[in-house]
């Protein structure tokens, strides 16, 4: 909900902290490009594992259990990139809406592996 401006000095003051570890960061109109879109995967891998988690305790059935979380996450991610197109200087993209779903789809996957690795062992 933030206008493009304030987005983006928000992204300047942690690619400047990204940059002391990674100069390579620093160096090219790259950088700003990569922290923008990291956060987006971060955001929705952290979704993923909170919806996964969250479905999980009463769906039955593997592919309840990744379908839910995983679609739930991509309509949040439609609706994110929606409301932007009203955000002055922001667009929704497509783009992000993938990202978001790559995002949403590990989160849920790693806590599923998680889950029926556990499971699957054997108490002696």
């Amino acid at each position: 909900m933030q206008t493009a401006t304030v987005s983006e000095s928000e992204s300047g003051k942690f690619l400047e902290i990204l940059g002391k570890v990674f100069p390579f960061l620093l160096s090219s109109d790259w950088g700003m490009f990569i922290v923008r879109k990291s956060a987006h995967f971060m955001e929705y891998f952290i979704l993923g594992i909170l919806l996964c988690m969250e479905f999980s305790t009463y769906l039955y059935g593997f592919l309840n259990r990744i379908s839910i979380p995983v679609l739930t996450g991509l309509f949040i991610a439609f609706v994110d990139e929606t409301i932007q197109l009203f955000v002055p200087g922001r667009s929704g993209e497509v783009r992000d809406m993938w990202i978001d779903f790559a995002g949403v789809a590990l989160g849920t996957l790693i806590v599923l592996a998680i889950v029926n690795n556990k499971r699957g062992r054997k108490r002696y």
